[in-house]
């Protein structure tokens, strides 16, 4: 700075400082000019009445408040500022420094320090603390959730009698209950649904799939006056049953066979991911009490220390969430986990402040904190997932809003201030992973039986008790019927058995009944609310790709082991529960058909209806091979009847019972007879998109163009790369693409490219994006179309969108993607999802993307055209009377 703008500059401070000297001498003025909207602007979020925020319980919206200080002590020392906590914080020289959201300006800093200094002038009045600035003040108790459930008294029921199997009669207080509710609402009853609706409910429910046509005549022929009470124990007994809801339990334990973005090329893979799956599936197989469940999940390291019994991979419901850069994040999301998941409390929430809603203070948050920070992975232990206590534990200091250089009181490790008692002690068996456990499922814990029942009774039901799973804070209201939840709850708890529980509710009333509903019964409880009819299911994804695998024939009934790719073109005959969840690298499918996200713990599934999902039913290589296999079996049951013949309208028959587990209707027949002696017509030649696409390592020549290319030699993790182990030992380095990502070799003049050989003569349209989320120097896109390098940009940090694009192209001309490192090749991980559109001169069309038709080796797969049978298979597969469940 030069010697005159040196003068301006002090002389501008010194003037600044003067004005402050100025109104110091009335100093109320002084605080409402230069004070007040300092503290307003920098402090009132988290320490004010107005926001209902006393973070480190300290509220500097008044003046008695402001000097009385907090957790840290007195905060202001009128007259000396070196003494005052509040000027200490802003200085930023110590582990207190405010505000959070970074260093004020040295002017606002020396105000402030001059306001202390003339004597702290303050004209505000009010209280210390603000009358009520926590839910904390609020009474556990008040709170319908926090009360143990009582059970309720009824009235005796009247029980049917040994030949009422197809009455209406309420066999259960849940249906008395039911009943009186809605008769209270005026709202008509339903009648039980007629057999086969409900055996395809309740094989839905119970096992994922629907029954066989075989299967349904023999309950329809039964003469038994139990045999439902029969068909109920043998699905419960059935592995089946424990694959469907194992896999409900995988939704709330977040699973997954990866950890979500590893930096530096790291192994994402977690090493015996399958090992938590197949356990789960075998607690439910076990019916394995609730409780033990629990504790196996949390503490398994005390309940099988060597994993003799296999229980000790339970602890992956802590260890299989994603890995976070931060460690701080990761601990989070096992919190959130333990949290929502098992006692239906939002107590991740009080991270940063207390808990807005709910007498959760951050303290309990920490409490917990302290818990799993106490524990740790072991490098070798006797399962890859176990987690076990750290030589060291301890509590950990609360971290004022969150941030880690902020601390402040140490938080005791203990349960949950709203659910213990006020003379319980703190946890002291190491961690206190096994305490907690106990505490979890103690017979006074108002929450953990009620979650999982009402869990329980939503995948049963189709319809929650509490409308929200995994949240049982204050803003949640009671159920409609809130005598059902409690009476559930109470007698869960007292064996913890699922399979009992489930067994109680699909043989009441409200399960069996009729979806049917007129108008004026939606009118009157559009949302069911009090239980006056079944609910209309949509199959989830994993049912309905279980299902088309099932009425093909097609499906491998083996149990466990290593996770399956499914979204190869090849068809996979595994069971879905036992698929690859990649979560960094979700295929598309799992997303269009609304799979759970494994990044968290997810309360519920979510329904949309959205074009791909008919797309992929109407056009997968997957959904063509299971017709063809569909069509096989129905030929092979009748004796190879062949299309043509005068028993074509059985073929019809026979396809419709696979499929829809029934005939077909007089004009459905009709009209599938006819459509079966209709001659298949010829198909135009057609391109397969993932045979076009090329993937390797290119030298580099002028302004980065492809001089040569190397296609990549192994295919593996869903990954393109260039040697068996990963990352390469030679130039290459980590280079590879999967489906949607990438990273470059290791030098600037190479680069990693996704070449799409163009098949006919056309214009081309490109547009996609590129997106860089890693510090380091980011990556360089080149797009080239021929010889013509129609794009070039440095992404880094960022996303970028590219195109539209369009050229002319010529049949056997590439359109190359060609990404290379910058200076540097750390942290060079992209991704690039771009669509190609050619529109060819004879009239020819044929759009790509990059992610959906990304493949690994291609098998050479048959041509041949789906024939009448197997198109109508095709058709009812893609129908709604598949997918949804009555």
């Amino acid at each position: 700075m030069g010697g005159f703008a040196c003068v301006v500059a002090f002389s501008l401070i010194g003037m600044l400082l003067s004005s402050a000297v100025a109104t110091a001498d009335d100093g109320m003025d002084f605080f409402e000019a230069k004070v007040r909207p300092l503290l307003i602007e920098h402090c009132y979020e988290c320490h004010s009445a107005e926001s209902g925020e006393s973070a480190g319980d300290f509220v500097i919206d008044t003046a008695v408040g402001i000097a009385a200080g907090g957790s840290h002590g007195t905060a202001l020392v009128a007259g000396d500022a070196g003494k005052s906590l509040i000027y200490q914080a802003v200085l930023f020289d110590g582990d207190l420094q405010m505000p959070p959201s970074g260093k004020l300006d040295q002017q606002s800093i020396d105000l402030l320090k001059h306001w202390i200094e003339i004597g702290a002038p303050d004209p505000r009045s009010g209280p210390a603390k603000p009358a009520s600035v926590s839910p904390m003040d609020r009474d556990p108790l008040s709170h319908w959730t926090f009360v143990p459930p009582v059970k309720p008294s009824v009235q005796s029921l009247v029980q049917p009698s040994a030949a009422d199997r197809g009455s209406d009669s309420d066999r259960d207080v849940i249906d008395v209950w039911a009943r009186r509710a809605a008769v209270s609402q005026a709202i008509p009853i339903n009648p039980v649904a007629e057999d086969t609706a409900l055996l395809r409910r309740l094989y839905f429910d119970l096992t994922g799939l629907p029954p066989t046509p075989s299967q349904i005549q023999a309950y329809v022929d039964s003469q038994r006056p139990d045999r439902y009470a029969r068909l109920v124990d043998s699905l419960l007994a059935n592995p089946m049953f424990a694959e469907r809801f194992g896999r409900h339990w995988l939704d709330v334990a977040r699973y997954a066979d990866t950890v979500g973005y590893a930096l530096g090329g790291k192994e994402r893979r977690i090493q015996g991911s399958e090992r938590y799956r197949d356990w789960v599936i075998r607690a439910f197989s076990n019916d394995m009490p609730y409780n033990r469940m629990i504790e196996h999940q949390l503490a398994g390291d005390r309940t099988d220390p060597k994993n003799i019994d296999g229980n000790l991979d339970a602890m992956g419901f802590l260890t299989l969430g994603r890995r976070f850069l931060s460690g701080l994040d990761t601990t989070d999301d096992r919190i959130d986990a333990i949290t929502r998941g098992l006692l239906g409390l939002t107590v991740a929430c009080a991270r940063c402040h207390d808990h807005k809603f709910d007498p959760i203070p951050t303290t309990d948050y920490y409490s917990l904190f302290g818990i799993l920070e106490s524990s740790q992975q072991p490098e070798d232990g006797a399962s890859p997932l176990m987690m076990v206590d750290r030589e060291k534990v301890g509590d950990r200091p609360v971290l004022l809003r969150g941030q880690p250089g902020n601390r402040g009181p140490n938080a005791p490790r203990q349960f949950l201030t709203a659910l213990r008692k006020a003379d319980e002690p703190r946890f002291s068996d190491g961690s206190g992973r096994w305490e907690l456990s106990q505490r979890i499922t103690a017979t006074d814990n108002p929450l953990t039986a009620r979650v999982m029942v009402n869990r329980l009774w939503t995948h049963l039901i189709g319809k929650s008790l509490v409308d929200s799973p995994s949240d049982f804070g204050f803003r949640t209201d009671p159920p409609a019927v809130p005598e059902i939840l409690d009476d559930m709850a109470i007698e869960f708890a007292d064996d913890w058995s699922i399979k009992k529980a489930v067994r109680r509710i699909v043989l009441t009333r409200v399960y069996r009944q009729s979806t049917k509903a007129d108008v004026g019964a939606i009118a009157a409880d559009s949302d069911n609310r009090y239980l006056a009819r079944a609910n209309r299911k949509r199959r989830d994804f994993e049912s309905l790709r279980d299902s088309l695998l099932s009425v093909a024939g097609a499906m491998d009934r083996t149990i466990g082991g290593p996770p399956v790719e499914i979204t190869l073109p090849t068809l996979t005959p595994r069971r879905t529960v036992y698929a690859m969840i990649d979560r960094q690298n979700l295929p598309s499918i799992f997303r269009t058909f609304d799979f759970a996200s494994p990044d968290t713990h997810s309360p519920g599934r979510y329904f949309t209806t959205v074009p791909q999902q008919a797309l992929f039913l109407l056009n997968s290589p997957q959904m063509f091979a299971l017709a063809h296999e569909a069509a096989d079996s129905v030929r092979r049951d009748l004796d190879r009847i062949e299309v043509g013949s005068d028993d074509t309208a059985r073929l019809a028959e026979a396809m419709f019972r696979r499929v829809l587990s029934r005939p077909p209707t007089a004009d459905e027949s009709e009209a599938a007879a006819a459509f079966l002696m209709l001659p298949v017509a010829d198909l135009p030649p057609r391109y397969d998109p993932r045979s076009l696409w090329t993937y390797g390592v290119a030298k580099l020549g002028d302004r980065q163009s492809v001089n040569s290319l190397t296609p990549f030699g192994y295919f593996k993790d869903n990954r393109w790369q260039s040697s068996e182990a990963f990352p390469a030992t030679d130039e290459n380095g980590h280079a590879y693409f999967s489906r949607e990502s990438g990273h470059t070799p290791r030098k600037t003049d190479m680069a990693v490219v996704r070449r799409l050989t163009v098949p006919f003569d056309a214009e081309v349209t490109v547009r996609g994006q590129i997106r860089h989320k890693n510090p380091g120097d980011g990556v360089y896109l080149g797009l080239w179309i021929g010889d013509d390098r129609a794009f070039y940009a440095n992404q880094k940090d960022g996303q970028r969108e590219v195109g539209p694009i369009v050229r002319r192209v010529q049949a056997g001309q590439t359109v190359d993607f060609v990404v290379s490192p910058g200076e540097s090749d750390n942290s060079d991980t992209f991704t690039l999802k771009m669509t190609i559109q050619l529109h060819g001169d004879d009239g020819q069309h044929l759009e790509t993307q990059t992610d959906r038709d990304f493949s690994g080796p291609l098998v050479e797969e048959g041509t041949d055209p789906l024939d009448r049978l197997a198109q109508l298979a095709q058709v009812l597969m893609m129908s709604n009377e598949f997918a949804f469940v009555d």
